[in-house]
């Protein structure tokens, strides 16, 4: 007798296993019967698009681009372990000071200033000067390495009507 009901068992088992799964869930039945559509996109349509939203991007140039440019200079340190890694952390250092310069004319400096006088008489002065913007799509348009400054030119293009959009104000 335990066989037998062993035996139903197992065949109720394999039996469930082999149903087809779109007959237990209703919302996959109805998801399995819908048409799927696929569309091919065109590269002209994206640009299009685009241009029309405005969107940054770097591949194309047109006459309402504007142009920010910035020079970058980074020394190489004294301390390194080869000409190759002072070359490296003077590119680093130029590519950051460039961006920096970028980040200033677009988003100007935030200058803090604080004066402490004592007896009539200036007893300190500090000056602090902050930057905080995002650079995105800058290039590096020429770099040099000469007596041990590295110089990077960077540019970045940006349409005309975002600019006045985002940094307008």
């Amino acid at each position: 007798m335990k066989k037998v009901i062993f035996m139903f068992c197992l065949a109720l088992g394999f039996s469930a296993c082999a149903l087809d799964q779109r007959g237990v869930n209703p919302n996959q039945t109805q998801a399995a019967n819908s048409d799927v559509v696929v569309q091919k996109v065109d590269k002209d349509d994206v640009r299009n698009i685009i241009r029309e939203e405005k969107m940054l991007t770097n591949d194309t140039s047109t006459d309402n681009d504007l142009t920010f440019t910035a020079v970058g200079e980074g020394i190489a340190p004294l301390n390194t372990v080869s000409v190759g890694q002072a070359l490296a952390l003077a590119k680093r250092a130029a590519i950051t000071d460039a961006y920096r310069q970028l980040a200033s004319k677009l988003y100007g400096v935030r200058v803090n200033g604080k004066d402490t006088v004592k007896d009539a008489m200036l007893k300190s002065s500090t000056i602090t000067a902050q930057v905080n913007g995002l650079i995105k799509n800058a290039s590096v348009v020429d770099q040099d390495f000469k007596d041990g400054l590295y110089r990077v030119n960077v540019e970045l293009k940006i349409d005309a009507d975002k600019w006045k959009e985002l940094f307008a104000y």
